[in-house]
């Protein structure tokens, strides 16, 4: 039914025309056949009909033709309904106003750019009442929003009185995406305000995210802490290139081999143009690459002015060396020395090599993705390229098929893609994540803690955003430790047990997972010495073989859970055959 009316919406010009055409041509037919007087022609029948559609043609004596009849009655409807489009367009706006009256548990979008408008569609797709924000009343995306169900109010978002019309205070999520991210934060303050005074005893906070552009600066107000307070509120800022670089490296992922313990092999990113997506997928391959074998992830930034880009990018990470190698190769990637390097590096046989291709610009960044891919023919070198939306540029890499490129190219960071409910706001990885300190917190208060003496010892409502993001990356990092011991996951029938780690391979997770919590907090500046979350230094920043039993157990702890987590999302582990993983590697 859905389709059926949104097929009807999209349509309807062309099928009222239609209508019109045929009641008109029904009208000449059938008073052609009545009045049966050589002395009317086709200019007086057709007048005649169009007096169909303003009520004036008298009734008729004797026997009219059904042709006749059904334009009389078709011309009335047109009329009809020609009144209500009429009238919908007059009251408008009231009629908007009363449905915002009713409205609860409904999503408010703020800013009806490309962000804005691929979130609401994606919304409205799914069944979700949306009410739009929008300042500019050119804006193309208006009339497809509203033809789409949505409410739209025209207005700045940051301004109180309209956040009071669209309800805010009784919706269930808020998103602020104008291209201004000071009016963003704006707004996600002025809902925190506004539920305060209209709905203090909110049983479920509404939820708000307000797009910050700037990388570093969504990383100081998420450090900030400037949009928590006590009201029934979960907001915060997100970045669209932290969600990309997340997106990427979860379906792409760098160690796309099993890497055991004891390979020699190491991961090596290859970053082609090191702006914000660039550092984004640096960070995210930071916090991911904690591997069986413990080699360190080896980032390469190629870009013209690298070396300068590498300083100021330490300067803003310091923790980043601790983690992962990272180097320059200084100049443009068409130059042949650059070239001639990346292809050596793509015959190391130690080496696993992946080069991201992060410009702005999607016809040079594709030109340098193509560019890659031929120089490296012959070579297992994934190029991943960004582009800004599905259409364009992209579609020459989707319809390569079997053809020149053969698969070795993809493309990432297309807006399409990113902006939709689960990119956004990640609600499966944040069930993963809630869980996964729903038990640890159950652990340390049996071993004799009380709730709330730490930070970390919160209940998820009110834990703060460093330990709930220091969960997600747990959730992130387990498709990683599942390929070190050659498990996969997949959908789950009814019987979701029957599946446990050996203790070696327990040991082994564990230690990744020791690795893995360990450069969450030196990329986040946080050091060795006496836990203070003020002066972020942490005792357990140590070796796996420095690490006291107890604080061991909770990250085997954290291991032996993963089948569980697993099974909330409906899926289940299973062990690959050997000799079809290392077909397929071969492949």
């Amino acid at each position: 039914m859905r389709r059926l009316l949104a097929f009807l919406r999209d349509h309807e010009p062309g099928m009222v025309v239609a209508w019109v055409i045929s009641t008109l041509g029904l009208g000449v037919v059938g008073l052609r056949a009545y009045l049966e007087e050589p002395r009317f022609g086709a200019s007086d029948l057709l007048y005649q009909s169009v007096q169909l559609f303003v009520l004036q043609l008298q009734v008729l004596p004797g026997r009219t033709p059904w042709t006749l009849d059904v334009a009389r009655w078709s011309s009335a409807a047109v009329s009809f309904y020609a009144v209500l489009r009429a009238g919908s367009v007059l009251f408008a706006g009231e009629l908007e106003r009363l449905r915002l009256r009713r409205l609860s548990g409904h999503v408010v979008v703020c800013g009806l750019g490309r962000k804005g408008h691929q979130l609401a569609q994606d919304f409205l797709s799914r069944g979700e009442r949306v009410v739009i924000i929008e300042k500019d009343e050119e804006n193309d995306s208006l009339l497809a929003a509203r033809q789409s169900g949505a409410l739209v109010l025209l207005s700045a978002a940051a301004d109180e009185a309209i956040l009071r019309q669209a309800r805010v205070a009784r919706a269930s999520l808020l998103l602020a995406v104008t291209g201004d991210d000071g009016a963003n934060i704006e707004t996600a303050l002025a809902a925190r305000r506004l539920v305060r005074e209209q709905a203090p005893g909110r049983t479920t906070p509404l939820r708000v995210l307000a797009h910050v552009g700037d990388l570093q600066l969504c990383g100081l107000i998420r450090a900030s802490k400037v949009l928590t307070g006590p009201e029934p509120v979960e907001a915060m800022p997100f970045n669209i290139h932290e969600a990309a670089a997340r997106v990427l490296l979860r379906d792409n992922p760098l160690d796309r081999e099993r890497m055991g313990p004891g390979d020699p092999r190491f991961v090596h990113l290859c970053v082609v143009g090191f702006g914000q997506m660039g550092e984004s997928v640096a960070m995210q391959a930071a916090r991911l690459t904690h591997l069986a074998n413990g080699s360190r992830l080896r980032v390469t930034i190629v870009d013209r002015k690298a070396e300068e880009r590498r300083q100021r990018f330490l300067g803003r990470c310091p923790g980043f060396t601790e983690v992962a190698d990272l180097d320059v190769l200084e100049g443009d990637v068409e130059y042949a020395e650059v070239l001639a390097r990346l292809e050596a590096w793509g015959q190391d046989p130690h080496r696993l090599l992946d080069i991201v291709v992060c410009f702005d610009d999607d016809r040079r960044g594709l030109a340098c993705g193509l560019t890659l891919v031929e120089r490296l023919r012959g070579r297992r070198v994934p190029v991943r390229v960004r582009m800004s939306h599905e259409a364009g540029m992209s579609a020459l890499v989707h319809g390569s098929g079997e053809g020149r490129w053969n698969g070795r190219i993809s493309v990432f960071g297309m807006l399409d893609r990113l902006c939709t409910r689960e990119s956004i706001l990640g609600e499966t990885l944040d069930l993963l994540a809630r869980t996964a300190h729903t038990d640890y917190l159950r652990r340390k208060l049996a071993e004799g803690e009380v709730l709330g003496t730490r930070p970390s010892l919160r209940e998820w409502p009110e834990l703060d955003e460093f330990f709930r993001e220091s969960n997600r990356q747990q959730a992130d990092h387990i498709p990683v430790k599942l390929r070190a011991v050659g498990c996969r996951i997949e959908p789950a029938a009814s019987d979701t047990g029957g599946f446990a780690f050996t203790p070696e391979e327990v040991e082994l997770l564990a230690r990744m997972e020791h690795d893995r919590w360990c450069a969450r907090y030196l990329l986040d500046g946080w050091r060795k010495g006496p836990r203070d979350d003020v002066g972020k230094t942490h005792p357990c920043l140590v070796p796996w073989a420095d690490l006291e039993e107890t604080y061991r157990d909770n990250d085997r702890a954290a291991i032996r859970q993963i089948p569980e987590l697993l099974a909330l999302i409906g899926q289940r582990l299973v062990r690959e055959d050997p000799e079809v993983a290392r077909l397929q590697r071969a492949g």
